[in-house]
C-alpha cells in the first residue's frame, strides 16, 4: 500500500463503541477507517426485517443509555438523534393482572407503590437517592480510562483522588452500602430496602441482565450499581433514543463521516498484522492488506486475541488468561410480528411502548437461573419486552405492531441438544410466557424469529454469546477488564487497542468503552 493511502488508526467493528471510538478519533485528526463485516453498521444497534412490512430493533431495543458526553463531543442531534422524555423508567406485571410502574420521578413510583406496600411507599424516596447517588460515584469511574497498574500516570492519580472525594462526601450510610452491595447478592441487596415481591423482581433484574447469575448469586448487586451509573451519565433530556438504537448508529454515522472517517461494510477482517512487534495493519478476508499506525478492536476480546491475533505474539500466560475470560451468554431474542396490538392485563398504552417486565418474584427469576446451571433453557423464562411500533408506526402496517422480547435464561451450551433444534421450541415458550400475560396473542402472530446465544454469536461475533464482550463481574470489572495490567484499552502487543465493551466500562450500548479507547488512542498517535 502506497504511503498515500496508509491510515493512521483502522477500527475493527461498526457496532455502537467502534463508531464513537471512530468519530472521535477522526474529530481528533486521525486518518482513521472503519471496517464491519456486516452490510450495515450498528451492530447489536442494528434494525431489520421481521416480515414482510414489518421491522424492528434486531438485538437491542435500547440503548445503555448513550452517554451524554459522546451526545456532546460528536454534537449527535446535528445527525438527527433526539431523546424521548418518558416519564416511566420500568414497568412489570403480576401475573394476578395488576401493574407495577416505577417512575423516573421517585414521588411518582412512591404514591404508586403505597397500593401495593405503605412501608415501599414509605422507603422508595430514600432507597433511589442512595441508588443514585452510588451511580453517579461508579459513573465517575466511567469516564476515562483505569489507571495502569504498573505505571500510572499523574492524570490517573487525580482521578482517583476525585473518586475518593466524592467518595467521603457521600453519607455514612452510602459509604457502608456501596462497599456492601457491589459483592452482595442482588436479592439481599433489594431485599433489604423493599417488601413486596414483584418490586424485588423487577428492581433484581438488573443485576442479572445477559449474565450467568442468578439473584441469590454473590455479585449480582455489582451489576444493578452499574444500571445505576449509567443512568447518571445519560443525556439529561431524556434516557430513551427516539428510533430506537438504529437512530444512534445512523446518529454516529453521520458524525464520523463529517469528521473524515472512512466506512466499508463488507469487509470482514482475517487478522491483524504485526511488525517488530508492533500491530502495523489488517489483513481482510479478500487478502487485501491495510496499513495503519493503530489498530483499534471493536469486537470481544476473546475473539480479538484468540482469532484475530496470531499467538507467536501474545506473551503465553496472557494467552492462557484471556481463555479463560469469561464470556457465557445466558439472552435470547425474539422477535414478534403481530396483526394487532395485544391486550396485556393491566397495561396501558404508555406501559407498552416502554420496558416492560414478566417475573413475578425474587423466586421466579432464581428458578429461571436454575435451568441455566446445568445446561437448559428456562421453561419459565423471565422476560423483558417493549412495542417500539407504538411511539414509531412506520415499523409495521396499519394497525399492526412489533413486540421486542428479551428472553432469560437461555444458556450458549446446552446439555444433550443443541440451539439448531432446540430454537423454536424456545421460541414457543417465550410466546406461551407473554400468552399468560395477554390472552390471545398467539393468535395475532404474523412471524416469529428465535435469536439464540449460538445466532449471536454466529452473526453477530459475539463470543459465547455474551452481549457485553465478557460478564460483567468484580474480576472482570474496572482495571481488570478485560484483565488486571490491561483495563487502559492497551493489549500486550504496541498499537493494537481494545474499544468494545469487553474493554472498560463494557456496560453496553452507551458509546463509553469507545469513547474511553479514543482518547487513550488518539494520544499515543499525537
Amino acid at each position: 500500500m502506497s504511503a498515500a493511502a496508509r491510515y493512521d488508526a483502522i477500527v475493527i467493528g461498526g457496532g455502537v463503541n467502534g463508531l464513537t471510538c471512530a468519530a472521535l478519533l477522526g474529530r481528533a485528526g486521525v486518518r482513521t477507517l472503519l471496517l464491519e463485516q456486516r452490510d450495515e453498521v450498528g451492530g447489536c444497534a442494528a434494525e431489520s426485517e421481521i416480515a414482510p412490512g414489518f421491522r424492528g430493533p434486531t438485538l437491542a431495543h435500547a440503548t445503555g443509555p448513550v452517554r451524554r458526553d459522546v451526545v456532546e463531543h460528536l454534537q449527535l442531534y446535528r445527525y438527527g438523534l433526539t431523546f424521548l422524555d418518558r416519564a416511566i423508567e420500568v414497568s412489570s406485571l403480576s401475573p394476578d393482572g395488576r401493574a407495577l410502574t416505577l417512575w423516573n420521578d421517585p414521588r411518582k413510583t412512591a404514591e404508586g407503590l403505597a397500593a401495593w406496600s405503605s412501608n415501599d411507599a414509605q422507603a422508595w424516596p430514600a432507597f433511589h437517592q442512595s441508588l443514585g447517588r452510588l451511580g453517579a460515584l461508579i459513573g465517575g469511574l466511567f469516564q476515562s480510562a483505569p489507571p495502569s497498574v504498573e505505571t500510572p500516570h499523574a492524570r490517573d492519580l487525580f482521578s482517583l483522588m476525585h473518586t475518593l472525594s466524592a467518595f467521603r462526601g457521600l453519607p455514612k450510610a452510602d459509604q457502608w452500602r456501596l462497599l456492601r452491595w457491589g459483592p452482595m447478592a442482588v436479592a439481599d441487596l433489594v431485599s433489604e430496602s423493599v417488601e413486596t415481591e414483584l418490586v424485588r423482581a423487577t428492581l433484581a433484574a438488573d443485576g442479572i441482565f445477559g449474565a450467568m447469575l442468578g439473584p441469590w448469586s454473590a455479585g449480582s448487586g455489582l451489576q444493578m450499581l452499574l444500571a445505576a451509573a449509567n443512568r447518571s451519565l445519560a443525556w439529561p433530556g431524556g434516557q430513551v433514543v427516539a428510533g430506537g438504537p438504529v437512530a444512534l448508529a445512523r446518529a454516529l454515522r453521520g458524525a464520523a463521516e463529517r469528521h473524515g472517517v472512512e466506512i466499508r461494510t463488507g469487509a470482514t477482517v482475517a487478522r491483524v498484522d504485526v511488525k517488530d512487534d508492533r500491530a502495523c495493519g489488517v489483513t481482510l478476508a479478500s487478502s487485501e492488506h491495510l496499513d495503519a499506525r493503530a489498530v483499534v478492536s471493536g469486537v470481544d476480546p476473546r475473539r480479538t486475541f484468540l482469532s484475530l491475533c496470531e499467538a507467536d505474539h501474545l506473551p503465553p500466560e496472557f494467552s492462557w488468561r484471556i481463555s479463560h475470560y469469561r464470556s457465557r451468554g445466558t439472552l435470547a431474542k425474539v422477535n414478534f410480528a403481530l396483526a394487532a396490538l395485544p391486550s396485556f392485563t393491566g397495561a396501558t398504552r404508555e406501559m407498552l411502548a416502554g420496558r416492560v417486565r414478566l417475573a413475578s418474584d425474587l423466586d421466579y427469576l432464581e428458578r429461571a437461573f436454575d435451568h441455566a446451571k446445568y445446561g437448559r433453557y428456562s421453561s419459565h423464562p423471565w422476560i423483558e419486552f417493549t412495542i417500539p411500533s407504538i411511539d414509531n408506526p412506520s415499523l409495521a402496517p396499519d394497525g399492526a405492531h412489533v413486540l421486542s422480547a428479551y428472553a432469560q435464561f437461555a444458556p450458549y451450551q446446552l446439555r444433550d441438544t443443541s440451539w439448531d433444534a432446540e430454537r423454536e421450541p424456545f421460541g414457543d415458550i417465550v410466546t406461551a410466557t407473554l400468552e399468560r400475560y395477554a390472552p390471545g396473542l398467539s393468535s395475532s402472530v404474523v412471524a416469529r424469529q428465535v435469536l439464540t446465544p449460538l445466532d449471536l454469536e454466529r452473526g453477530w461475533g459475539l463470543t459465547g454469546g455474551q452481549i457485553f464482550h465478557g460478564e460483567l463481574s468484580l474480576d472482570q470489572f474496572f482495571a481488570m477488564r478485560p484483565l488486571l495490567g490491561f483495563g487502559d484499552h492497551r493489549t500486550p502487543i504496541r498499537g493494537l487497542f481494545l474499544c468494545s465493551s469487553g474493554a472498560h466500562p463494557g456496560t453496553g450500548l452507551t458509546g463509553g468503552s469507545g469513547a474511553n479507547a479514543a482518547a487513550v488512542v488518539a494520544r499515543e498517535l499525537a
